[in-house]
């Protein structure tokens, strides 16, 4: 429908600036509700009809149920029998009647387009609907699809039959599109003046009492208006009295230009809104029945974590036993160098050093075959406490895989369970397959194999090397020292006893000072010890460490890869929870902004200057495109 610049300024640009924001918004909408799942067709279409609506002539559609009168009065208002009638539904689709140069009629589906030259159709058009309720019931259905194009409703229904309670479900059931609803009461002149009064009453007090509202009631006489027509000219009292002067007034006059334009703009916001609150509803539905999915969601969450600490934990419980075994095999270490470096031994320890002198050490060591701190730490089970090691750190990876292996099957055949519960739109959407992975990755553990390895044999090579040249070297200095205190105290006596009067005092003093420097020498053997037992724990502990730290990355790694191939096996299901999630709420989000949107809309509508309002365009002023 095109504005011509015949209406005001001011006004011309209010109603282009909202027909603009119009085609916009419901353009927006179109593309938001294409993302609605099991959204009707139907309502997409309305909204699509919605965004052609105000290039449409205003529409008056007349609703109600078969024998009410509709095509008895579009006859009446015409003047003419354009539309058949009967006692039988003779309108079995919709019939729109709009203003053409001569009588023609054309068809397309369920819509036939009848052009009739009445001046009546310059502001609008009639629209003629299959009885509600009639006995062909696709009748009611057509019409249904068809409310929602309607600027103005007109409820036709019979003055004998006012508001049953099938004309109250459509009063009700037009109200919920928000169309403005106008009851004609057809038949009026059946009754006398008193019963016309009382039917109005009545009319008008049950739409108060069940709807809250109270719509105009026009009453009327089809039969007698369409005979004041067929008078040259118009019979002015009959008409009058028929009522029908009524519905001419208010086409005439309460569809100005203003209240039309506004009316017409109203409605393609009204079809919009009425669709939107559907599509919010459902999306809202879809929401609630994804919560469960979601907890869903929560649970494998949950299980895959539990997972994860119960397997850290049987690392720490490995790892602390690996530990407690390095720390064991320190013990017996220290034990060991101990006994090699006791004080009780030294007298033996002076003449293995005496040997070590003369080459005797060699050539002992080389028949026996092991050395002093290798039968040592033999005695002490050293290398025993050792070589458990490996065992230890080989259980890890077994027990991870069997813990990994049955919590996955576990995992997948609850994500099973929760994937056939989903609702056939959203199961059509997953992607993947739930299921046991193919392939376990063991290198983990394999690939740090020979590390471990490595620092378990430096760490027993260097110490049993370590403590034989130490104890070598501590004996050949002990024996020295021993052999040069006796030396000197030997010579401090012949010095003495070569004197004429020998001293025995000084002898004494001699003896004395050469015993303590032999005892000091034998206490030298137990405080080398000591500083043995230090550094050898220490070393002990430092390849703990590395090899407990490195069995941990190992394990780290291992772990983490046993929480991905949960969350691969659950990803079909986890990824369209979350996606759907995202979806609904960016749907929700985009929904109601469109409301808001809507409702910004009709404030709009609502200033338009209703001030300036016409009672009638010149016959020109508007034209159908």
């Amino acid at each position: 429908m095109e504005v011509r610049s015949s209406l005001p300024g001011k006004l011309l640009s209010q109603y282009e600036a909202v027909r603009r924001q119009e085609h916009e918004q419901i353009t927006a909408l179109l593309d938001t509700l294409a993302r609605v799942d099991d959204l009707p067709a139907s309502q997409m279409e309305q909204v699509r009809d919605a965004l052609f609506h105000a290039n449409h002539p205003f529409l008056m559609v007349m609703v109600g149920p078969f024998g009410s009168g509709k095509s008895s009065i579009i006859n009446a208002l015409l003047g003419e029998a354009i539309l058949d009638v009967g006692p039988i539904p003779t309108t079995d689709h919709i019939v729109i009647l709009r203003r053409g140069a001569d009588l023609q009629r054309t068809r397309a589906g369920d819509v036939e387009t009848v052009f009739h030259p009445s001046p009546l159709l310059e502001h609008l058009s009639l629209v003629d609907t299959p009885g509600l309720e009639s006995v062909f019931r696709t009748h009611d259905e057509v019409t249904r699809r068809f409310l929602h194009r309607a600027d103005v409703v007109l409820l036709v229904m019979i003055a004998t039959q006012v508001l049953s309670a099938s004309n109250l479900e459509y009063l009700q059931a037009l109200r919920a599109y928000g169309k403005r609803v106008i009851v004609v009461v057809n038949q009026v002149d059946l009754l006398d003046e008193a019963e016309r009064e009382q039917v109005r009453d009545f009319v008008q007090e049950q739409s108060r009492l069940h709807l809250g509202m109270e719509s105009p009631v026009w009453l009327v006489s089809a039969r007698d208006a369409f005979a004041a027509q067929q008078e040259q000219p118009r019979d002015e009292i009959l008409w009058d009295a028929s009522g029908f002067a009524e519905i001419e007034a208010y086409i005439r006059e309460t569809l100005g230009d203003v209240e039309r334009l506004r009316q017409k703009l109203e409605t393609p916001v009204q079809i919009c809104q009425n669709v939107t609150k559907d599509a919010l509803g459902r999306v809202q539905e879809q929401q609630t029945a994804l919560d469960a999915h979601r907890k869903t969601l929560d649970n494998i969450a949950a299980q895959i974590e539990q997972g994860r600490r119960e397997q850290q934990k049987t690392v720490e419980d490995g790892l602390a036993e690996i530990g407690h075994t390095w720390d064991e095999a320190a013990a017996r270490g220290s034990e060991a160098i101990g006994e090699m470096f006791q004080f009780s031994r030294g007298i033996g320890l002076f003449f293995s050093g005496l040997g070590e002198i003369v080459g005797l050490g060699r050539l002992v060591r080389r028949f026996s075959g092991r050395t002093r701190a290798e039968s040592a730490f033999e005695r002490h089970k050293v290398r025993e406490t050792f070589q458990r090691l490996p065992e230890l750190a080989d259980k890890l990876g077994p027990r991870l895989e069997g813990r990994d292996l049955q919590d996955i099957d576990d995992l997948v055949d609850y994500t099973r369970g929760a994937v056939q519960k989903l609702p056939p739109n959203l199961s059509g959407k997953i992607v993947g397959k739930v299921q046991t992975p193919l392939r376990y990755e063991r290198s983990f553990l394999r690939n740090v194999r020979p590390r471990l390895d490595d620092l378990l044999r430096e760490a027993q090579r260097f110490e049993i090397a370590h403590l034989d040249r130490t104890l070598r070297n501590t004996l050949i200095i002990l024996a020295l020292w021993e052999v040069l205190t006796v030396c000197v105290v030997l010579a401090a006596a012949a010095g003495g006893f070569s004197d004429s009067v020998p001293d025995a005092r000084g002898l004494l003093v001699v003896l004395a000072i050469g015993l303590a420097a032999v005892l000091l020498g034998l206490a030298l053997i137990p405080l080398r010890g000591w500083f043995l037992r230090r550094n050898f724990e220490r070393r002990v502990r430092r390849f703990r460490d590395e090899y407990v730290g490195a069995l941990r990355r190992a394990c780290d790694d291992l772990l983490a890869h046993g929480v991905q191939l949960r969350r691969d096996a659950t990803a079909p299901f986890t990824r369209l929870v979350i996606a759907q999630t995202e979806a609904l709420d960016a749907l929700r989000r985009d929904l109601s902004e469109h409301q808001q949107s809507l409702v910004a809309i009709q404030r709009g509508l609502a200033e338009m200057d209703s001030g300036k309002r016409r009672a009638v365009l010149p016959e020109e002023s508007v034209q159908d495109v």
